[in-house]
């Protein structure tokens, strides 16, 4: 069992594999985890910032991250990771339901590998 400090394991499962991704924690300020049911990996994501999508709806929110947890616990199957970007540490994903991404500042991904 090994963690590994490198977001290319979450860059690898969502090329490969990106619909067995599901987003299973959202804790303020900073932490989401996403475990990944084909390869068994967990995710850990250290945020910076949450920037939810530019619409009069969310800029009524200030804090993008507790918009953020507020739609993954309500709809927690409809909030899908859309984007992994390693080079700009960046992680996106969309809620289906309200229609709202939400770009993650990632600080660290560590991989948790069972």
């Amino acid at each position: 069992m090994g963690v590994f400090k490198s977001g290319a394991f979450l860059q690898q499962c969502f090329s490969v594999h990106p619909l067995t991704l599901n987003l299973k924690l959202v804790t303020p300020p900073e932490l989401v985890g996403i475990v990944c049911t084909n390869c068994r990996m967990k995710h850990r994501v250290t945020v910076r910032q949450v920037t939810p999508q530019e619409s009069d709806e969310a800029k009524m929110h200030d804090d993008g991250m507790q918009s953020f947890q507020q739609c993954s616990q309500t709809h927690p199957e409809d909030v899908r990771i859309s984007l992994v970007d390693v080079v700009n540490n960046s992680v996106e994903f969309r809620c289906r339901p309200c229609r709202r991404t939400y770009l993650l500042d990632v600080g660290m991904i560590e991989t948790h590998q069972s």
